[in-house]
């Protein structure tokens, strides 16, 4: 059985007092954008604290085997390019089991 593999991409936000503001304006721009690309997108969603209260990031798994286009798709988003994002971390996952596997791939 064959097993997809994702780019997963992990945006954490800067601490500075801006950033909420940021990511008001630039929601709309943001979500245009996932939704020209979703066909690309096993999932996304923002980040939150334990309380669920406060957004501290996005996260993103990218359908492709390529990075380099899943660095161009996050490039392009205005979250991106706004510069809200502190970290960005790359991982490749090859997906092996669970709801979104089918159940097990082996």
């Amino acid at each position: 059985m064959s097993r997809e593999n994702l780019w997963l991409v992990k945006c954490i936000d800067r601490e500075d007092d801006d950033v909420a503001v940021l990511r008001e304006q630039h929601m709309v721009g943001h979500m245009k954008h996932i939704e020209s690309i979703v066909e690309h997108i096993a999932m996304a969603g923002p980040l939150k604290d334990e309380a669920a209260e406060h957004v501290l990031g996005s996260f993103l798994a990218y359908k492709t085997n390529d990075l380099e286009q899943a660095k161009a798709w996050l490039d392009a988003d205005p979250y991106a390019q706004s510069g809200i994002w502190e970290t960005v971390e790359w991982s490749r996952l090859v997906l092996a089991a669970g709801v979104l596997a089918g159940g097990v791939t082996w």
